[in-house]
């Protein structure tokens, strides 16, 4: 709701005092004031990525702001660049050894008179060949790294996501919180300014000026305080998504008043299919895959090669094979280090399943908490509040109730409010924690209702 200064009439002043503490709808953000933090949000790494130009004007929903953070952010970058190095390891893993290239060259002496002196050379040409097991195993071990790295790429972008809508949801709040508190310190000014026409009439003594004026100046300095929070959320949001993000950027969707779907046997069976349980049974399978391929390494490799000499008198042509003598070492070592890999990955995906299915049950429990107080609260305390704030005024502009019961009636309706919205926080932070568990961090974020006209 923009700020403004309007004439002080009493049917003003009701309507603003009940629409100051319902806090239920975000509305439209207000134009907030430049970062005078210092927080530098622009991307100065030489591997950032620049983002495409986007449009922000109007209501902006989370899955545009995560769009963008997919795009722009270096996780992306990480993310290629493992993927890439995977990929890489599988070529290197099916790549044969280079042949061998060996020149000699020598001088004779001779230890019979009447021999001369000769200058024999020759070459060596040699290839080492992998058993045809061997190499197969070392291939499918690269090939098992590659899909770990596939599913750590989801995993990685399941944890951004969530990441952007946290920032995005304490964005929305701390713009609702900023246009709730410039609601306030609009009506405090009003008031003060009624007040001051009393006194002025005879109708209102200089203590209660004095009361009104340290109201409006209280109500004042929390909405700097709600505004300088907001340019900080959004300071926070912005690093995520997009330098460009406006000052006046609107979120639409970033709370779900609406009770979302808590059935657990259906949100545990969707926590089977995590990305991470899935990246772990892929690690698993690596880890096999590992402990296969050090067991062939127990094999000898195969050498053949070719031979040439030349001497003064004779020129001598040949192959070779050769192969190594597993005397000294037969891989004991690096087969018991992959299958000790291999247990400990079996162990850990054991931990990871265990620690899903907690933060499950107590995710789905804050979820439920927070949306049972957020629907007491809207549908129960505001109404009430609103009417205290009602009856309160009428009563005061006919000199029935003092400033100080108007004032009192104020203030709990502003912790109805604020109680209101920490409640609202807490349950989309909680949606997004449940959806972490089973894997989709949007779990349970439908679009909020339009804003009230």
């Amino acid at each position: 709701m923009p700020i403004r200064l309007s004439v002080i009439v009493p049917t003003v002043l009701i309507v603003a005092a009940l629409s100051g503490c319902g806090g239920d709808h975000p509305r439209a953000s207000a134009a907030l004031p430049a970062p005078t933090t210092g927080i530098n949000t622009a991307q100065t790494s030489p591997d950032a990525i620049a983002p495409q130009s986007r449009d922000w004007s109007g209501p902006v929903p989370i899955n545009r702001l995560i769009a963008a953070a997919e795009e722009a952010h270096p996780t992306r970058v990480a993310i290629a660049a493992a993927q890439a190095a995977a990929a890489a390891q599988v070529r290197q893993a099916g790549a044969w050894d280079n042949p061998e290239l060996e020149l000699s060259l020598g001088r004779t002496k001779p230890r019979v008179d009447g021999l001369e002196r000769d200058l024999p050379y020759g070459g060596n040409l040699s290839q080492r060949l992998n058993w045809w097991g061997k190499r197969n195993a070392r291939v499918a071990a690269a090939r098992a790294q590659q899909q770990v790295a596939e599913a750590e790429a989801q995993v990685a972008l399941l944890g951004l996501r969530a990441e952007v809508r946290r920032a995005a949801i304490q964005y929305a709040v701390a713009i609702d919180a900023a246009n709730q508190a410039s609601e306030d310190a609009r009506i405090a000014s009003e008031l003060a300014t009624m007040t001051e026409t009393r006194a002025a009439a005879g109708e209102a003594d200089r203590s209660s000026v004095a009361r009104a004026k340290l109201e409006a100046t209280t109500s004042a300095l929390h909405r700097d305080t709600r505004r300088r929070e907001a340019v900080t959320a959004l300071a926070v949001l912005r690093t995520w998504c997009d330098p460009a993000l406006p000052d006046n950027l609107a979120v639409t969707d970033a709370f779900a008043d609406a009770t979302a779907a808590t059935d657990a046997a259906g949100l545990a069976q969707t926590a089977e299919r995590h990305p991470q349980l899935r990246a772990l049974a892929e690690t698993a399978a690596a880890a096999a895959a590992s402990a296969t391929a050090e067991r062939e390494e127990r094999l000898p490799d195969l050498t053949i090669g070719v031979f040439a000499d030349r001497e003064a008198e004779k020129d001598t042509y040949g192959v070779t094979l050769g192969f190594e003598l597993p005397l000294w070492n037969q891989n004991e070592g690096g087969i018991a280090a992959a299958e000790a890999a291999q247990a400990q990955v079996r162990a850990s995906a054991r931990v990871e399943r265990l620690r899903l299915q907690r933060d499950l049950a107590e995710a789905l429990g804050a979820v439920q908490t927070a949306q049972g107080e957020a629907t007491a609260l809207r549908e129960q305390a505001v109404p009430l509040a609103e009417e205290a704030i009602r009856l309160r005024t009428t009563a005061f502009q006919t000199g029935d109730a003092s400033l100080a019961d108007l004032l009192e009636a104020r203030r709990a309706a502003n912790a109805v409010g604020a109680e209101l919205r920490e409640a609202r926080r807490r349950a989309a932070l909680a949606l997004v924690d449940l959806g972490l568990a089973v894997g989709d961090p949007g779990l349970g974020l439908a679009p909020a209702e339009a804003p009230r006209p």
